[in-house]
This record gives C-alpha cells, structure tokens and sequence, in this order.
C-alpha cells in the first residue's frame, strides 16, 4: 500500500476477507479516502453478486460415478462384514438324551446354566460405514450451526453491506413482495423492487436487523437499507439507509 492510496491485491485481499482484523481496518480506511479505491471495491462486489446470481453448475458425470462406485463398495463391505444366520432354536435336533457320565441336571452335556441358545449377536456395521455416518453427522451439525449477527455501527455500515453482496440471508425478507412491500412502508425514497444484491442479519447499535443491498441500475453504486427482521407490507422500522459507490 503505498502512501496515496492501497494497490489492487491489498483491495482484492480485503473484499475477500483475507487482511488480519487490524490490517482490514488500515486498509479499508485508506480506501474509504481514495475515490479510485472506492470504486475498485464496489466493483469487485458487484462481480460478486452477479456471480451469485449464476445457477449452480451440474456435477460432473465422471465424479458422479466414482461417488456412486464409492457408496456400492461401502455397502457390500458392510454386507460382508455382517455374520451369517444362525439356526433357530426350533431348528435344532432332538435331544438324544443323557449320556454316559453326563453329570444330572446337564442333559446331554450341550448346554450351561445361565446360557441359552436363543442368545443372538446382532451384525455391527463396518467401521468405513462408521466413519463415513460420523462424518455426516458432524458436517451437518456444523453445516446447519447458525452464525452469529455481525454486529454494525455507523462507522462500518458501508464496509459490512459491500461484504454482504451475494449472502442469502435475508430471512422473510427474500421474498420480493414482502420486501417491496416492506421498503414502500418505511423507505419510500427507496426503489422498492429494486434488485436484491446481498442481504444477511445484522445488529445495528445494539438491535436485530436485515442488511438488504439494492442495486441502483448504475454501476457500483448501490442503496443500502437496515430494516427490522419483521418489516413488511404492513410496517416495520427503518434503522439506517445510505448509499454506496459513485
């Protein structure tokens, strides 16, 4: 970064979310000085966001195979694994009778107190299988874990919404009616069906909100509005509203 203004690859490592906290903070108040940084991170979050828009691509057929190929080995190792049936009680021949020297209480000297042949092991699933539901079971702990909101002030509104362009979680607020309906109510100056470029949980000063990042039609600048998780067509609260870029 030179004294003027930050270089491309420290702007690029900051929209990326690569910088350490401190050097973020340097970073992105020397930016916030320089009209050309400025618009070079408007631009990379507009990339952003018309890369979030994009449909997410097919799974290659080659590895859809080996995964397929993967899941069939693991099913016939558990298969193999598994003991096989054991006679039934029922089944078995009847007793013959006492031998010679077979001590009394022990017909035939086959069966010990306390034991009986209706004891069954059931078959325990192979250790892969084992290993590969684990890994399930905590992926999907991890996976569906909600993240904490941010936390925002009026400082670092305009950093945190052009971090937020391409996140999905607007919540209720997603959805294009209520959201229209939402801006209409409590930011009339807004484009109420504007297009949503980012949106995630916030706390604003201390209180819940939705981030939503409009877009304006010109090219890296972008409305950005904090509203109420509750917002809709009937009402809500405006917590802040700025704009961004230009």
């Amino acid at each position: 970064m030179t004294a003027e203004h930050p270089d491309l690859a420290e702007l690029a490592d900051l929209d990326a979310g690569l910088l350490d906290p401190a050097r973020a903070a340097e970073v992105r108040a020397a930016a916030a000085a320089d009209a050309d940084s400025t618009a070079v991170l408007d631009a990379l979050a507009a990339t952003r966001a018309e890369l979030a828009a994009l449909p997410p691509p097919a799974v290659p057929p080659e590895f859809a195979a080996r995964w397929d190929a993967a899941l069939e080995r693991e099913a016939a190792s558990a298969a193999e694994a598994a003991p096989g049936p054991r006679a039934d009680p029922g089944d078995a021949p009847a007793d013959p009778g006492p031998r010679r020297g077979t001590p009394p209480g022990r017909p035939g000297g086959t069966s010990r107190p306390g034991r009986t042949r209706s004891a069954r092991r059931w078959p325990r699933p192979s250790v892969g299988a084992a290993a590969v539901l684990a890994a399930l079971v905590v992926a999907g702990v991890v996976w569906n874990r909600p993240a904490a909101p941010p936390s925002v002030d009026r400082v670092n509104l305009a950093a945190v919404a052009r971090a937020a362009v391409g996140a999905t979680d607007a919540g209720d607020l997603a959805d294009p009616r209520r959201r229209a309906g939402c801006l209409r109510a409590v930011a009339p100056a807004l484009v109420p069906d504007a297009m949503l470029l980012g949106g995630r949980r916030v706390e604003l000063d201390g209180r819940e909100g939705v981030l939503l990042v409009l877009a304006t039609g010109r090219l890296g600048i972008f409305d950005v509005a904090v509203v109420d998780p509750g917002c809709g067509p009937g009402g809500g609260a405006l917590l802040a509203s700025i704009k961004i870029g230009g």
